[in-house]
């Protein structure tokens, strides 16, 4: 109850569309952050945040913000389908904004949403989990004058939110905000193993391979037994002297194109500047056309 009590109840008007088929139209309430349990899609209960009392709004839902590779068999959406909502907020008790709530609460409902994250993150539902552990950051980023316990406790909810958010952004393949994740992480413990380790998964993945071996490199300086770090940097070795060579080999070729068309190039400016300079020679030495092709066979 504490957690219903944390957040708003909207009661919301909704019609989605599939294509020219409406499959959903009714009033319905939830808990923001719970819409999913009433078969409202994550795009729909995030924008829902932002709306006021008796707003009417239209939503184009790409799949991953509709009801993704799974679908909605109920409604008969199948898998990956792009879904348009008409959305309708007809009353709505409105949640806490971060700055109308004390650090205690923010301690106390960071836990509550950690959790959430985690629930949603093994059940591969990875979009809700990053809105879950992107509260935490929200909240707790920028919170100031706290006492020596609540600084410990708010430094850890970041750590965890932020490693939790990187690794839902491999899943994702958004690689560059897993990145930026990892940096907040090994910003608060710079020799954070998990940081460094998905650092350089994801620094991998986006083929920048001397960074990510530099990273498992320090994974296996805070922990010398982490295998996996260990066989990341082989695959990283392999993986530069594949694309060094796959780089080398065309442009070997393309430069070998250029010389054998440079020394053709050559051998026909020289075949060129003495057919000119026969023709020089022969109006030189005769006075008409006539006389030319009486001389043609003086010519190599």
């Amino acid at each position: 109850m504490e957690e219903e009590a944390a957040v708003g109840h909207p009661v919301v008007h909704l019609e989605g569309c599939c294509g020219e088929r409406t499959f959903d139209c009714r009033d319905v309430a939830f808990i923001i952050g719970k819409g999913e349990d009433h078969d409202v899609p994550i795009g729909t209960d995030k924008a829902l945040e932002k709306m006021q009392r008796g707003e009417h709004c239209v939503l184009f839902l790409r799949s991953r913000y509709g009801f993704g590779e799974s679908g909605k068999p109920t409604f008969g959406i199948e898998p990956n389908a792009e879904l348009m909502y008409e959305v309708t907020l007809k009353s709505f008790e409105k949640a806490k904004e971060s700055w109308e709530m004390d650090t205690k609460e923010k301690l106390e409902r960071a836990a509550i949403v950690k959790e959430k994250g985690t629930v949603y993150f093994k059940g591969g539902r990875y979009v809700q989990a990053v809105i879950q552990y992107g509260k935490i950051v929200t909240w707790l980023d920028m919170e100031y004058g706290l006492s020596e316990k609540e600084s410990k406790a708010s430094e850890s909810f970041l750590l965890a939110a932020f490693l939790n958010l990187a690794m839902c952004y491999l899943k994702l393949q958004e690689y560059i905000k897993a990145v930026e994740c990892c940096d907040k992480a090994l910003g608060l413990d710079r020799t954070n193993e998990k940081g460094l380790y998905r650092r350089g998964e994801a620094r991998l993945l986006m083929n920048e391979f001397t960074l990510a071996r530099g990273d498992f490199e320090r994974v296996l300086e805070v922990n010398p037994q982490n295998k996996a770090a260990r066989l990341q940097i082989s695959v990283c070795r392999k993986r530069r002297r594949s694309t060094t060579s796959g780089t080398a080999r065309p442009y070997a070729n393309m430069f070998a194109k250029f010389a054998e068309r440079g020394r053709q190039g050559e051998e026909a400016s020289k075949a060129m500047g003495k057919k000119t300079l026969v023709g020089v020679a022969d109006q030189k030495d005769t006075g008409s056309p006539a006389e030319e092709e009486g001389r043609s066979g003086d010519h190599v």
